[in-house]
């Protein structure tokens, strides 16, 4: 195996591993929110969701990303957070769709969804929150 295709499975793991912290969050804060709270399960999701995407930002940040030099944590926070809101936007939809349309329990369609949506959101947020090359001043010689 080459060094870039190690590195980048090493980081893919690594993403999937500090995803895993919020995902436990999720899955109680969910069923808070639904069975206790009495909210409708797609804004309990989307609740769900938002919080998941934040803590999600900042153990990236520290775990597996290189966070760009050139820009501030905000520009990185809301890069990440409109990158993977498209993600999110399908996640949220097909969630309340099959929740609506199936007699499957909301909390196994959640499970399947981060599975669903994990690697194409690994790429998204290393652009995010490392940058690209553009991102770089020129050089000055």
């Amino acid at each position: 195996m080459n060094k870039s295709l190690l590195t980048l499975s090493t980081d893919i793991l690594k993403f999937l591993l500090v995803g895993l912290p919020s995902f436990l969050i999720a899955i109680p804060l969910n069923i808070l929110l639904v069975e206790q709270c009495g909210l409708w399960k797609p804004v309990s999701y989307a609740i769900v969701l938002i919080a998941q995407t934040s803590v999600n930002f900042f153990l990236c940040r520290r775990y597996v990303f290189t966070p760009s030099r050139h820009k501030s944590i905000l520009q990185q926070y809301l890069e990440f957070m409109s990158a993977v809101a498209v993600f999110r936007g399908m996640d949220w939809g097909l969630y309340s769709v099959l929740v609506k349309t199936t007699t499957i329990h909301y909390i196994i369609i959640q499970c399947c969804n981060v599975i669903i949506f994990s690697i194409a959101k690994f790429f998204f947020s290393k652009r995010a929150i490392e940058g690209t090359p553009t991102d770089e001043p020129p050089q000055t010689s």
